[in-house]
């Protein structure tokens, strides 16, 4: 057995996939800006300092470019292992072992909601914030989230008593969760 698949499927890349949309997106409205603009006005092609919508385009195609390749230089990942999560970037590289885990959180503690799970919180014993994934944030979210469900096992936090620890924990303290991106 080939034990290089076998890694890969429990590994799990950040998506990237907005961040080029967001590029063409942008592009394509400065191209068609820059056309209709040459063909309305007659005058000289516009500078890019005397008009501010072309400044303004083209200021946010490039901080599009720019976040794309801080992403894709950061390389984040999360590796689910048999007994640790393994959260990986290039500066960093951060461990859950399960032991460390008090329980795991799927979706929203406030009771239902009409959409399926979009946040996993994992409650740490030494923290009182948890770290939060994102699944929409990652590659293949939904095999993502099967993991994580057969990763936790006991430590899964069913809805009424996660509202119990919820209203018992947040009497008084306005703390944000860690989050993993």
């Amino acid at each position: 057995m080939n034990t290089g698949s076998s890694r890969e499927q429990h590994m799990y890349r950040a998506r990237l996939d907005f961040l080029y949309q967001s590029i063409a997106g942008y592009a394509t409205v400065l191209v068609i800006y820059l056309i209709v603009r040459s063909v309305a006005v007659t005058e000289a092609f516009p500078s890019l300092w005397q008009d501010p919508i072309l400044l303004l385009l083209s200021a946010i195609t490039l901080l599009s470019v720019f976040a794309l390749l801080y992403n894709l230089l950061m390389h984040r990942q999360i590796e689910i292992g048999a007994a640790e999560l393994r959260f990986t970037s290039r500066a960093r590289q951060r461990n859950i072992d399960r032991s460390d885990v008090r329980y795991v959180q799927f979706g929203s503690p406030h009771g239902p909601t009409r959409s399926a799970v979009r946040v996993v919180r994992i409650w740490m014993k030494d923290r009182t914030r948890p770290v939060r994934i994102r699944l929409a944030n990652f590659e293949r979210g939904a095999s993502l989230l099967n993991e994580l469900r057969a990763w936790a096992g006991p430590l899964a936090m069913d809805k009424k008593k996660s509202l119990r620890l919820l209203r018992r924990r947040t009497s008084g303290t306005t703390s944000s969760p860690t989050t993993f991106r």
